[in-house]
């Protein structure tokens, strides 16, 4: 069941992650901070901490593709993430993690070790959808909307994956400066047939359906957060 590829630099990951702070959930994989506070490790949630909600065909896929090289998320992730740095212009790739490196625990199965995104004034960065919502005003919020339709925009051009864009994230590089990140993106299509994600056609009009839908649900919350203003 264990696949540890031998070609493959890794790793090996031996710390117990109930000693770490834990940063961020989604819906299958965890964030915590390491010691130093320079960068964070990211693996499948436990079996015994996901949602109780959580289906049980995704817990089984989660248990059977935690140690699973091929399979696991987090490594298709970093493998992709491989073939980005080779063709995307450097603006571009800038949105994605500096450092993106693997990790094997035998307890908690592949994971990665990646940059910890932080504000300059040592803050946690936040959703693009949350940023939204305290900006100064509302022209400042139309900015960001704007920013963030222009940045799926060159997701859509360039087919990256980007296939839930509500994982962009909002990095303030100075009290009146910020980038746009992605931290979380997986790149497998979750389709009935396999390898879609290699198909730039395919990819390109999943990412634009999938941002439209995103930013018209955006321009509702700013709409609704700067009425009285």
């Amino acid at each position: 069941m264990f696949h540890v590829p031998r070609q493959t630099s890794h790793t090996l990951f031996t710390a117990d992650l109930s000693d770490y702070e834990l940063i961020g959930s989604g819906a299958v994989r965890s964030c915590y901070r390491e010691p130093g506070g320079q960068t964070c490790v990211k693996f499948y949630t436990c079996q015994d901490k996901l949602h109780p909600k959580r289906k049980q065909s995704t817990r089984l896929r989660l248990l059977l593709t935690r140690h699973l090289y091929w399979f696991n998320i987090n490594m298709q992730e970093w493998r992709y993430y491989q073939r980005l740095k080779k063709r995307l212009p450097a603006e571009v790739l800038k949105a994605f993690p500096e450092q993106m490196d693997p990790l094997y625990s035998p307890r908690y199965g592949w994971g990665l070790r990646e940059t910890l995104l932080l504000n300059a004034d040592g803050s946690p960065t936040r959703l693009v959808e949350k940023e939204l919502k305290v900006m100064k005003s509302h022209a400042e919020a139309q900015e960001l909307f704007e920013r963030v339709s222009d940045f799926l925009s060159q997701m859509i051009r360039y087919a990256v994956p980007v296939y839930d864009p509500r994982n962009i994230l909002v990095q303030w590089v100075s009290p009146a400066r910020y980038e746009l990140r992605m931290v979380d993106f997986e790149p497998r299509a979750k389709a009935f047939v396999p390898g879609l994600s290699y198909l730039a056609w395919f990819v390109r009009h999943r990412v634009a359906t999938r941002s439209q839908r995103y930013l018209s649900r955006l321009q509702k919350d700013m709409t609704e957060a700067y009425k009285n203003v």
